[in-house]
């Protein structure tokens, strides 16, 4: 077994643990992934926008992500009917101060995993363990041990780095039972995302928003310019306890059960169509949206990066951004303080905490879902009367949809452990 003193676990593979494993090893760690997940990830579209879009220049992967983007170009919210309320919201640069509805790079989340996963995967000092789970974990004064599920024995590393998602199993396990419990700030949205077939007599390059009362909303977007398939979002603002209790606790049968009764009614071609979709996805997924907050990102030798510790949620979009912003930093960090790993955590901190904060703010006060999916139909009616006047006069591209317009200065590192 190699040294503990240079050897580092990531636990979770999805873009913020591949892209911590590749910077680590690039400065000269020897990296272990676990990734629970047997298969390919899913998930839905994601942003990758400001500094992040810089930090995958430097990983040389710039033209490969996009050209793997899903080729969507704008959005558009559509009546009843189906039909258009307005013409499409466009796509505008991320540098030059107009908005864009669709960012530069939009990209389906199992298309950047793999392209974050093959970088890491390439470089000799790093090894994914895929079914693999952290199921104990032990602090020492000059190391950390964790028993790993695939082979059942307890492993040492120098540290522990959680990038595995809301539900992070690092920060339950490191973490004061209490500070984890408030972490978890929920929202009253809930989401369910999966994928359908494309309908070549229906579909365009453009989302398409389609509303009905009771705070429901159906978005279909494109997954890749080829047009086969499209991703679905079947989206809730309610405070039903009945909704809580299911995203919580419930079934796939018991939450696509629940999701039939609230969107089978929609009028037009999305409605049944995201139904009927649904039920035969194999990549269905329903969650209630939350937020993580946390005073600190790191417990001794375990820290966390992206969802695991600072979730801004999709009503931001900005989590794939921060998430390859917190690894990026984090590995300097630790790169540029090997021996010393309170100063890296500590400094990783310092760096980003005010970005985070200001990151995790949803639009519009806080309102931007209650805005965005209205309870009644003279509220759907305001809505679509607002987007025809945004759509016909232009005035949309003074309007920051999602855009990163919180700035932050990243650090150079050297990392020179490996070339």
């Amino acid at each position: 077994m190699a040294s503990s003193n240079r050897r580092v676990l990531v636990n979770g593979g999805g873009p913020a643990g591949a892209v911590t494993a590749f910077w680590l090893a690039k400065g000269g760690f020897e990296v272990v992934v676990t990734e629970r997940s047997m298969s390919r990830p899913y998930g839905q579209g994601v942003d990758v926008t400001g500094r992040a879009s810089d930090i995958i220049k430097k990983m040389g992967l710039e033209q490969r992500i996009r050209d793997s983007t899903t080729g969507e170009a704008g959005l558009t919210v559509v009546d009843d009917q189906g039909e258009d309320v307005a013409p499409p919201l466009g796509t505008a640069p991320i540098e030059g101060g107009t908005a864009s509805v669709t960012q530069e790079i939009e990209i389906m989340r199992r298309d950047l995993t793999k392209i974050f996963v093959d970088a890491a995967e390439a470089l000799p000092n790093v090894t994914f363990r895929y079914g693999c789970t952290v199921d104990e974990v032990q602090q020492h004064e000059k190391s950390i041990t964790a028993v790993l599920s695939d082979t059942g024995k307890p492993e040492d590393f120098t540290a522990i780095i959680g990038a595995d998602g809301l539900g992070s199993a690092i920060r339950k396990l490191t973490f004061d039972p209490e500070i984890n419990r408030r972490s978890v700030s929920p929202t009253n949205t809930y989401v369910a995302f999966f994928s359908i077939p494309g309908d070549p007599k229906y579909d365009t390059p453009v989302g398409k928003l389609q509303h009905a009362n009771k705070g429901r909303g159906i978005l279909v977007r494109p997954i890749d310019k080829k047009g086969t398939q499209r991703s679905c979002y079947l989206m809730s603002q309610s405070d039903s306890q009945e909704l809580a209790q299911v995203a919580r606790t419930g079934s796939q049968e018991d939450q696509k059960a629940l999701l039939d009764n609230r969107f089978r009614e929609f009028t037009g071609p999305l409605g049944k169509r995201a139904v009927e979709g649904m039920h035969s996805a194999d990549d269905f997924y329903f969650t209630r949206i939350v937020q993580i907050k946390l005073d600190s990102w790191h417990s001794g030798r375990a820290a966390l990066v992206g969802d695991a510790g600072y979730s801004p949620s999709p009503l931001t979009g900005q989590g794939t951004t921060l998430a390859i912003i917190g690894a990026y930093v984090l590995a300097g960090e630790m790169a540029k303080s090997p021996d010393d790993l309170e100063r890296a955590f500590t400094s990783y901190y310092a760096i980003l905490n005010k970005f985070v904060s200001e990151s995790q703010e949803i639009p519009f006060g806080g309102q931007a879902p209650k805005l965005i999916l209205p309870q009644s139909d003279w509220g759907i009616w305001l809505l679509r009367t607002f987007y025809k006047i945004i759509s016909w006069t232009g005035i949309w591209r003074l309007l920051n949809f999602g855009n990163e317009t919180v700035k932050v200065e990243l650090p150079e590192y050297d990392f020179g452990g490996l070339d």
